[in-house]
């Protein structure tokens, strides 16, 4: 590990923007050890640096969310012995993660190399098996759309007056008589 070279003030910052962002990722996963937080940014912020070097147009804060997403999605992937899709962490990584108690009484093994304890092991893999969809094969007939007897009168009603085109003129004109009304009244009044 090589230790960082001088950064300019803008350089600082943005290193900072990613710092938190990387934090704040990794406590969205309900890891609250700060001493654990703190060792793995730093581990990330190391590989998203050696990164921009061969990348200069990507700015810091991209570069350690994805060097993030890329290390929790490869470690996932290992425990679980799974191709996660897209080697992404999906809801259903989230969920494993949750169910299998990483947060509570395994924040040390999270982003550790293997070997993992087996208890966990195992509890990650049901875990992300539990929290799969369960398919069932369901069909459904068409109904028919039923209306009430006020529903099916103004229907009815609507398009009776689509039909007759003075029917219709003498709707609308008595809308804007009573519409003609009322402002006529709060204008008095």
């Amino acid at each position: 590990m090589n230790p960082l070279r001088p950064l300019s003030e803008i350089e600082l910052a943005e290193w900072e923007q990613a710092y938190i962002s990387v934090e704040c990722y990794l406590r969205a996963l309900q890891l609250r050890n700060r001493l654990l937080v703190a060792d793995m940014v730093r581990a990330i912020l190391f590989r998203a640096s050696d990164r921009q070097a061969r990348e200069p147009e990507k700015a810091a804060r991209i570069l350690a969310m994805e060097e993030t997403l890329k290390a929790v999605a490869d470690w996932t992937s290992n425990v679980l012995d799974v191709q996660l899709r897209d080697n992404r962490l999906a809801a259903r990584g989230r969920l494993a993660l949750l169910l299998a108690d990483m947060p509570g009484k395994w924040q040390p093994v999270f982003l550790a190399q293997s070997p993992w304890p087996q208890p966990f092991v195992e509890k990650m893999r049901s875990s992300y098996l539990a929290a799969g969809p369960q398919f069932a094969l369901l069909t459904m007939t068409p109904q028919p759309l039923e209306l009430n007897a006020l529903g099916s009168g103004a229907a009815q009603w609507f398009g009776m007056i689509e039909r007759r085109p003075l029917m219709k003129k003498i709707y609308y004109g008595g809308i804007l008589a009573c519409i003609a009304a009322i402002g006529w009244l709060i204008w008095k009044g």
